[in-house]
């Protein structure tokens, strides 16, 4: 009786042992999802605009960032992209380069690198290259909305989006002329929330004002000859700032 016990256990425990070996062979493996790369905002647009007015070099290598979809690795990984030969790109292949898209080990985000090339031809003109992220060995494509980008680059002034620092402290209307004399006056090339936190609201008044007392000048010693928009949908009006010393000009 006792070894029919044993036998019995055993038997049991040996059942069991197989039983649970054929459920732990047959279980489906995880799912795995594959990684997808989008591009990321840039001052909320799926574009960039680079100038060389201020760089004396004949080549700048501009970078794109990217976010990644899906989890990070630990080794590098490459993305592709395509230029878009549609309306948008009027850049020839001469003036620019496309060197690649990569994100590093274990970071979730990444950049494209495009080398942008000057040219005397671009002192007028503002050339513009569409890229379009496409499938790599390492990425499929990302959201529909976020796989194309736009670099646009010249040899002139870009004037920026017009900001609500911009059109809070200096004047409400853009223009080329308007944005080059706040360069000339300030130093600064942008004047955004980070400009803004430095100089808080007295150092932004007073910026204003300094813009504004330039402009109140000069159109008084120029009388027939004013500061006027040169472009913009504002071209040929007068330029209107928004702070000045009033005691010394009104």
């Amino acid at each position: 009786m006792y070894m029919k016990k044993i036998n019995f256990f055993l038997s049991t425990v040996l059942l069991a042992s197989t039983m649970f070996a054929g459920c732990k062979k047959d279980e489906p493996m995880a799912f795995k999802a594959e990684s997808a790369v989008n591009f990321n905002l840039i001052n909320k647009l799926y574009s960039v605009d680079y100038s060389f007015l201020t760089n004396p070099e004949s080549e700048f290598v501009q970078e794109i960032p990217v976010a990644i979809i899906g989890d990070s690795t630990g080794y590098d990984r490459t993305f592709n992209v395509e230029v878009v030969n549609d309306s948008v790109t009027t850049a020839t292949a001469d003036l620019y380069e496309i060197i690649g898209g990569k994100v590093d080990a274990g970071q979730f985000t990444g950049k494209l690198q495009v080398k942008l090339k000057k040219s005397a031809a671009l002192d007028n003109s503002t050339v513009s290259l569409k890229v379009r992220i496409v499938d790599s060995e390492d990425f499929r494509i990302g959201n529909i909305e976020a796989r194309e980008f736009v670099i646009n680059w010249t040899n002139k002034i870009i004037v920026p989006t017009w900001n609500v620092y911009l059109r809070t402290y200096i004047t409400p209307t853009r223009s080329t002329l308007a944005f080059r004399i706040f360069m000339q006056l300030s130093g600064l090339t942008q004047f955004t929330a980070a400009e803004y936190r430095i100089l808080g609201v007295a150092g932004s008044e007073a910026l204003g004002t300094r813009y504004g007392d330039y402009i109140k000048q000069w159109n008084k010693d120029h009388p027939n000859d004013i500061l006027r928009h040169d472009d913009g949908t504002n071209v040929g009006e007068p330029i209107v700032p928004l702070y000045y010393t009033r005691s010394k000009f009104d």
